[in-house]
């Protein structure tokens, strides 16, 4: 897979995950969620040319992302809120699609969810 069809191929499962946060979370915690994941998903496109969630590493997902994402934006999140969030939407590509990366899931200590 080429790394712009898997940041496409991304895109469209984060629109699906939002669709599941709506049922879930209020619009303002979706929003956060979304607008959080979809920087993730440009910042492994533009930074790192991944071209398959097996080329995603902890520390990309984790404290590179993190120092990324703050040194970019204002708001202020913590490492914990923000490893959540991109959690939940790892846990949602394996248990939905099948999508796993070992790696990110013992580094966000997942466990077997399958």
């Amino acid at each position: 897979m080429t790394t712009r069809l898997f940041h496409t191929k991304m895109v469209e499962f984060l629109d699906e995950y939002q669709m599941y946060l709506l049922l879930v979370k209020s619009n303002e915690n979706v929003v956060s969620h979304c607008t959080i994941i979809h920087e993730f998903i440009n910042y492994i496109y533009n930074y790192h040319l991944v071209a398959g969630i097996e080329q995603i590493t902890v520390s990309m997902a984790n404290s590179k992302f993190y120092a990324f994402y703050t040194r970019k934006n204002k708001e202020s999140i913590t490492k914990e809120i923000m490893k959540e969030i991109l959690k939940g939407f790892f846990i949602f590509l394996d248990g939905k699609h099948g999508i796993r990366n070992e790696k990110l899931i013992r580094g966000f200590g997942i466990g077997n969810v399958a």
